[in-house]
């Protein structure tokens, strides 16, 4: 006795609070990130490229203050981080994300921060250094990146040797003043820090959220599907196996030839289906029409076809194909409606009628021409809203089977004057 294998629970890319390192100099995709997070990161980055483009304008003037206190090789940190700042505005304009600028700033502000004393020629500076609006840019910038508490940490970090740096480079300044200014800086830091970080992790909690919701529409569809296919063949047994049985329980004597035939049917059926699970197959309009006439020889006696268009374009043009699944849906429901009229009507012919054309092509039919079926009797009809819900003939047999597969069905019956079931596939056919 084999056992089947359970199947895997739904998964779905959970967002990354981090990225690793290798991957720094690879562009990110919404996919990596999530949606939400990756605009976030897209817009942080370039928050950060116009700032450092603003700082480095509004860093000119003390540059030019300060080139008597410092070397000017110091100034290619500065360089480098406009640079950094344009390479962000430039990813940002094409809708990329890449990690390596917003990690190269925090390194470069660092490197600026350390070679101070070396850059410092001895003459007293006049006021702060243009590196001092940077580390708070940078700090922020480290939250997306890295975590909240890394970034806290760079920030005192940086600013404490900030702080020496100054008190070394400034002999006679007061320290406390000093001090008090770098403990101003680093509690403002620390907001802006947790803001973003609040604002990330929205982020990241709307896209938990949206995969949350994906993971479940999928196990609806999943759901969904296996019911449908369920139903499908439900169908498959009513039209074809039930009809056999039927027809046997009313015969007395010998199997009669008619049933054998039905038998055989449904036999073919489900061996169509066996093939059908193993690919979609394509299906030729006039081996439709054969498919439907051996499938209604069973009524051959009562059938009277009114109209057969076996040429749905003209001779010397491609043959129209439609997908087989399509074909055999629209061949079980004609049947269906054909054996619904054998078994109720109360008389003894029933008229088909297949028609179609050239039409402009459809979603769902992108070749262009439709198909239409009618099958009519005169029998002594019944009230469409009065049929026991219960019933598969006309629900899913017929209206089911051929709505499953892009098609439309009209049934239009009244006690006393008959019954007339058409068929149209596609559905959203201009005829």
């Amino acid at each position: 006795m084999s056992h089947v294998a359970p199947r895997p629970q739904l998964s779905y890319r959970k967002v990354p609070a981090r990225r690793r390192r290798s991957s720094l100099l690879a562009p990110s995709s919404p996919l990596e990130l999530g949606l939400n997070s990756y605009r976030i990161y897209l817009l942080a980055n370039i928050c950060h490229g116009l700032v450092a483009v603003a700082l480095f304008l509004e860093s000119l003037p003390i540059v030019e203050d300060q080139l008597r206190s410092f070397e000017r090789w110091h100034l290619v940190f500065l360089v480098a981080l406009l640079l950094n700042g344009c390479a962000l505005l430039a990813q940002g304009a094409r809708q990329k994300v890449r990690l390596w600028p917003v990690v190269v700033a925090p390194v470069l502000v660092a490197l600026a921060v350390g070679t101070l004393p070396l850059a410092w020629t001895g003459v007293r500076p006049t006021q702060s250094s243009w590196v001092e609006p940077f580390v708070l840019l940078t700090a922020a910038a480290t939250v997306v990146v890295w975590s909240t508490r890394m970034a806290a940490a760079y920030l005192v970090v940086v600013t404490a040797a900030y702080v020496v740096v100054t008190l070394y480079t400034t002999p006679g300044q007061d320290p406390t003043s000093v001090l008090f200014d770098a403990t101003s800086r680093i509690a403002f830091g620390v907001v802006i820090i947790v803001l973003i970080s609040l604002v990330y992790r929205g982020g990241q909690t709307a896209d938990q959220l949206h995969a949350d919701a994906l993971a479940q529409e999928m196990q609806l569809n999943r759901t969904r599907s296996q019911a449908e296919e369920q139903e499908r063949l439900d169908r498959l047994i009513h039209d074809n196996v039930m009809a056999a049985l039927l027809d046997a329980g009313r015969s007395t004597g010998p199997v009669l030839r008619r049933t054998r035939e039905l038998a055989q049917r449904a036999l073919d059926v489900l061996a169509f289906e066996e093939r059908r699970a193993e690919g979609g197959a394509m299906t030729m309009v006039h081996t439709l029409l054969d498919d439907l006439l051996e499938s209604l020889s069973p009524w051959r006696n009562r059938v009277r076809f009114n109209s057969i268009t076996p040429y749905i374009r003209p001779p010397g043009e491609p043959r129209p194909l439609i997908p087989s699944d399509t074909a055999a849906a629209l061949v079980q429901a004609i049947t269906e409606s054909v054996s619904n009229s054998a078994r109720h009507s109360g008389t003894d012919v029933t008229f088909v009628t297949m028609d179609g054309g050239e039409c402009p092509p459809t979603d769902i039919n992108p070749e262009g021409f439709f198909l239409r079926f009618q099958v009519v009797d005169r029998g002594r009809g019944f009230q469409v809203r009065s049929v026991d819900s219960r019933r598969l003939g006309v629900r899913v047999s017929i209206v089911g089977n051929v709505e499953h597969v892009g098609g439309a069905v009209d049934v239009d019956a009244a006690p006393g004057r008959g019954t007339r079931v058409t068929i149209l596939w596609p559905r959203d056919a201009r005829t």
